[in-house]
């Protein structure tokens, strides 16, 4: 079932509750007091709230919107339900009532939800930043593997081939997963392998085989100081 399909048949059926809540309410509640009023406008604010909620949830692509692990979808169905409850306690009892207590327990309940909503998709953004900043990272990694592979296929002196393949298995062997105390040296590595490039390109052995060497012992002192930072 596609995210359009899911959404429309989630509007369907909120739509039908809407329907049957104001049959019951205006059938076995008479308005009569504005605390009836309040709680009717709270209620409706919470419907609103899951519509809101249903399209920041399926704006979400690989990452729940969520607040302590409960998605916001999930958050809004509380907020739904409490709000129904107090809602109905006020609806009933609005003759014994005046505005301000209805008034004051819903904005309250409205303000909890707001925040912890707001908290859930500002979480999720992060979250989802965070991730595709890891992705970039670890596919810069993997392209530069690819790069001294090529090199390594183009390579007409045999020493020289050798010495490619191996440092392309070690910059495939290395953990993919990245921190900022590597930032540096993972500059330095790709910054290294322009050179070996260039190197490869004019046909300069000795260098190339210098830079080769050379980023042998950054992809090692990489390794280790991402170990340390784990």
């Amino acid at each position: 079932m596609n995210k359009r399909k899911a959404g429309g048949m989630s509007l369907a059926v909120l739509a039908i509750i809407f329907v049957v809540y104001n049959l019951f309410v205006f059938i076995l509640c008479k308005p009569q007091t504005s605390a009836f009023w309040i709680s009717y406008a709270f209620m409706l604010i919470a419907f609103a709230s899951q519509i809101v909620a249903m399209f920041a949830s399926v704006k979400t692509l690989d990452v729940e919107t969520v607040f302590f692990g409960i998605p916001l979808m999930q958050l809004s169905v509380f907020y739904f339900f409490a709000e129904l409850f107090a809602s109905a306690v006020f609806m009933f009892f609005q003759n014994y009532l005046s505005f301000k207590i209805p008034l004051l327990i819903q904005v309250a309940l409205l303000a909890i939800f707001a925040v912890i909503g707001i908290m859930a998709v500002a979480g999720r953004d992060a979250t989802k930043e965070a991730k595709d900043t890891l992705q970039n990272k670890v596919s810069a990694l993997k392209s530069m593997g690819v790069d001294v592979e090529m090199l390594a296929s183009a390579a007409q002196d045999g020493e020289l081939r050798t010495s490619l393949k191996r440092l392309a298995e070690s910059i495939r062997y290395s953990d993919p997963i990245t921190t900022p105390a590597i930032e540096d040296v993972e500059l330095r590595i790709h910054q290294a392998i322009s050179e070996l490039r260039v190197y490869c390109e004019d046909g300069d052995k000795q260098s190339a085989l210098d830079a080769v060497a050379k980023l042998e012992r950054m992809i090692v002192e990489r390794n280790k100081k991402l170990m340390l930072s784990k």
